[in-house]
Formats: C-alpha cells, sequence, structure tokens
C-alpha cells in the first residue's frame, strides 16, 4: 500500500515538473506548445539614444549624451573633431556621413558626436542678438570635459556641420571663434541676421552645397531665417579678410549619381574659406565619406 501511494506521488511529481516545463497542462487538449528559452543577448554599449562599439566611449554633461572616439594607436592627439547632426538626426549618422573614426585615425583626432537639444532644429542655431545659448554653453563644457580627459599636443577644434549641424558650425564660428580651428558645413548654411555676426575673429570655413538640394535650397529659405550660400560665402570672405584670387579644382562626385565637384578655394585671406559645389547631390543623400574628404583635407593637414 505504502510504494502504491510512494508510485503514485513519484507520477504526480513528474507531471507536474513536465506541466511546468512545457506549459501545456490542462484543457484536454492534444495539442502541445513548447517555449524554447532565448539565447541570451549580450548588452548593448548605450549612450544616450545611440549604440556605440567597444572603441567608443561615452560623455554626458548636463544630460547630453556624446559620442567619442579616440584612436588607440594614439596616446596624445592634436585636437578634437566635433560632428553635429542635422534635424530629424542623430549622432551616429553624421558620424557615419563623414567618417568620424577614419577623419580621427588619419589626423589624430579625437572625435565628438553630440546629441542635439530636442528641439525642431536640434540646436539654437539662429544668429541672434543674444551673447550666448544653452548650446554654446553645452558644446563649449563638452570640448573642456574632452581637453581634460585627454592628453594632447595642440588645441585644435574643427566642427563639422550636416544641415541643421552645419546651421550650429557657423554660430559657433559667430559666438567662439577664438577656439575653432576650422568649421566644414554639408548643406547647411548661415542662419539669421549678418549683423548678429559681429566678431572680428576669422575662422576656416568649407562648405559643401548642391544646386539641387530641395530641403535646404542653395539658395536659402525664408522660414528659418536660411541665408543663401553665396551670401554666406561672401559674409566669410569679407570676415576673413579674402582677396579675389581663388584656387579652382574640378573633383569627384560625392555620391554614385553625382558627376562632378566643383570647388573654390581662397587662400589670401587671414583664413582660408572653400565653396564645394556639388553635383546632382540630393539632402539626404548616400554620400561617400573619403569623396567628401577629399574637398576639405586641406584644411586637417598641417
Amino acid at each position: 500500500m505504502y510504494n502504491n501511494k510512494l508510485t503514485k506521488t513519484k507520477h504526480l511529481t513528474l507531471s507536474m515538473l513536465l506541466c511546468g516545463t512545457l506549459m501545456a497542462c490542462g484543457g484536454g487538449g492534444t495539442s502541445e506548445s513548447h517555449n524554447v528559452a532565448a539565447p541570451s543577448v549580450p548588452p548593448a554599449n548605450q549612450c544616450g539614444q545611440s549604440i556605440i562599439d567597444d572603441s567608443q566611449s561615452c560623455a554626458v554633461i548636463d544630460g547630453r549624451a556624446a559620442i567619442t572616439f579616440a584612436p588607440a594607436s594614439q596616446n596624445q592627439y592634436a585636437g578634437v573633431a566635433i560632428f553635429l547632426h542635422g534635424a530629424p538626426g542623430k549622432p551616429t549618422k553624421v558620424a557615419n556621413i563623414f567618417n568620424a573614426k577614419h577623419i580621427a585615425e588619419q589626423f589624430n583626432l579625437v572625435s565628438i558626436a553630440p546629441e542635439g537639444n530636442g528641439s525642431d532644429y536640434q540646436w539654437d542655431s539662429t544668429n541672434n542678438s543674444l551673447t550666448s545659448s544653452k548650446d554654446i554653453d553645452y558644446l563649449s563644457a563638452l570640448i573642456d570635459d574632452i581637453e581634460s580627459q585627454y592628453s594632447f599636443t595642440d588645441s585644435k577644434v574643427f566642427i563639422f556641420g550636416y544641415s541643421a549641424g552645419g546651421f550650429m558650425a557657423y554660430k559657433l564660428a559667430c559666438q567662439m571663434p577664438e577656439r575653432l580651428t576650422a568649421i566644414i558645413s554639408l548643406a547647411g548654411q548661415y542662419r539669421g541676421n549678418f549683423e548678429n555676426c559681429a566678431t572680428a575673429t576669422p575662422v576656416a570655413v568649407h562648405h559643401l552645397h548642391s544646386q539641387s538640394d530641395r530641403d535646404v535650397p542653395y539658395s536659402g529659405r525664408s522660414n528659418g531665417n536660411i541665408a543663401s550660400v553665396d551670401d554666406t560665402i561672401a559674409f566669410w570672405q569679407q570676415k576673413n579678410g579674402c582677396g579675389t584670387d581663388k584656387e579652382v579644382l574640378l573633383q569627384d562626385g560625392v555620391t554614385d549619381a553625382s558627376t562632378k565637384t566643383e570647388s573654390e578655394i581662397y587662400t589670401t585671406c587671414v583664413k582660408s574659406v572653400g565653396l564645394s559645389k556639388l553635383s546632382l547631390v540630393g539632402h539626404e543623400d548616400d554620400y561617400i565619406a573619403e569623396k567628401l574628404l577629399a574637398t576639405f583635407q586641406y584644411l586637417l593637414i598641417d
């Protein structure tokens, strides 16, 4: 009797274990449901709203994250390169457009790709009567933080901006030119009234734009108070004390569909001013980073 009860107990226990494992007890149905445990996935490295790889770091200031990359082959760097994204946009997008890692490795820089402020334009990029803004203060503090974290042989600061990030690059050239080596803007020109950029400190500028751009037209746009490319370049030619002499280059297109790039570089200036006119390129396009680099790499070379 006792052995019979023990046997029944064992059967009941085994049945309960099987029920817990298969999740298919009761109901009288004949079908079985097998839940297979999902393979474990290593947690991704998160930097704000972006996923980063093991070669990158994340700097957080005032709750805003910035993806940083310092070439592991070096222990001292010549400066920093800041990549400002568009609107809408994210740090990884602008970093991929310019190939931030390659630029950092080739020119011994620490690359930084910060998040915007979440507004429609992502950056407080309109040049107005205010002498500073939260974005100016944030980016200045970000540069300070990176310069304190790494060892530098020089204090170069390059600003790369795409679209709305380009708008912000020009505002930085007005608000903190003494800290900048050069700005490179792709499809984003000056915003606001030129009279609000009163600095007398020149900054090297290189602008890339296509007359096929419909989102941020070459001719500018009243909505957003966006100046034309020609007016933007003329303003910096005057500010940088440029003469009329220029070097004209015919270069490769910056997308597979683009046939050419015509670059004009004014060199008889206190700081150079360059303009690359992109042929048959849309605003949102499949840019080839090495072709973009070929237009402005003269600014990065000692």
